[in-house]
């Protein structure tokens, strides 16, 4: 009962004895750069495309100071479900006008193997703007950017972070693939691509049980950061958006956010 009887590959993917398939290790869909995993015996999986509302047992949304900062909301008409992030329009910067969701928890760790953050999001304004979409190891009571950048001069804000930075007060408004490890930041780099305004964009970051990154944008592979992230650090997913010198808000649609993380081993026999 519930074993593999009639293999496709080496007992490792076939079927039951009434035909049900079954992979000993578990399910993902897609390639390469743009996989969603299924939750299994041996992964733990958060997959939400906001088509049932804004979960706030799961999710806590935070926002600057500015009135025109908006909690998280499901998009009216965002057909499949759609998160939308409303920025402030003070133009003064981060504090004011940011506007950001992380978990309502620390769960996720890369020295579990197999942790991947991944979602789609549309940008209304590549302009005077800052965003951040991965991982971080602070839950949001309050705001802080893991990541900014100056110039070419970085600034990791949390001890622990990795991700994909847009921040337009850069030599280059192109994403920045960043990490930082017990206060040390990676050998972050130019992912050599940018946002288009109004348009989605799929970011996919893999972590070995390292704290190595593999980075990804749209399926294709951009980059690879070593030391990315403390392994046994509690991390929680982040997604934020703000303006930065001008006054005028700017919206981050979210069509859905992935987290995946093998399984700790179970324990001895009992």
């Amino acid at each position: 009962m519930g074993n593999i009887l009639h293999d496709i590959h080496g007992r490792y993917l076939g079927f039951d004895h009434v035909y049900n398939l079954q992979a000993l290790q578990g399910y993902r869909s897609g390639k390469r750069g743009n996989l969603i995993s299924l939750p299994s015996p041996n992964h733990v999986v958060l997959f939400d495309d906001f088509e049932s509302g804004f979960d706030t047992g799961r999710w806590l949304a935070t926002e600057g100071t500015d009135a025109a900062t908006s909690n998280a909301a499901i998009l009216a008409g965002g057909i499949g479900g759609v998160l939308r992030l409303t920025t402030g329009d003070a133009g003064t910067g981060l504090a004011a006008d940011t506007e950001q969701i992380t978990q309502n928890q620390l769960m996720w760790q890369a020295s579990n193997g197999g942790l991947a953050f991944q979602t789609r999001v549309n940008l209304s304004a590549i302009t005077t703007c800052w965003a951040f979409f991965g991982f971080t190891d602070t839950v949001a009571a309050a705001l802080e950017a893991p990541y900014t950048i100056s110039g070419a001069t970085y600034t990791s804000n949390a001890t622990d972070a990795v991700g994909f930075l847009f921040d337009t007060g850069a030599t280059t408004d192109n994403i920045k693939l960043v990490g930082v490890k017990n206060d040390v930041d990676a050998a972050n780099l130019d992912a050599g691509v940018a946002f288009a305004a109004a348009q989605y964009a799929t970011l996919r970051v893999e972590l070995d049980t390292s704290g190595n990154a593999h980075f990804f944008i749209n399926g294709l592979f951009v980059g690879y950061l070593a030391d990315a992230v403390t392994a046994a650090t509690d991390l929680t997913a982040i997604m934020a958006v703000s303006k930065l010198s001008v006054a005028a808000s700017m919206t981050a649609d979210i069509d859905y956010v992935h987290v995946a993380m093998n399984r700790a081993a179970d324990g001895g026999a009992v």
